[in-house]
């Protein structure tokens, strides 16, 4: 399946709205960084912009969003098994 430049952006902007709007809910005491919901946040967050960086050939951002994706699982595995 080929997406098109405006989905791509569109998906792109999706990871970064959320990024931001996980980033604020942790820093005003709405969510903790060590729950469940910040953490899948980051995850889906890092899954649309890495799509949209890995489209773009971006390998260095790519590198940081499976990073990104890496500490949000082990974030997860710690709370439930932990």
């Amino acid at each position: 399946m080929k997406l098109s430049k405006k989905n791509v952006k569109v998906i792109g902007w999706a990871g970064t709205t959320l990024l931001i709007i996980t980033y604020t809910l942790n820093t005003f005491g709405l969510i903790e960084s060590t729950g469940i919901s910040y953490a899948v946040m980051n995850i889906f967050a890092a899954i649309f912009l890495g799509l949209r960086v890995y489209i773009d050939k971006n390998w260095s951002n790519l590198f940081l969003e499976f990073f990104w994706i890496a500490v949000a699982v082990v974030s997860l595995v710690r709370y439930f098994f932990f």
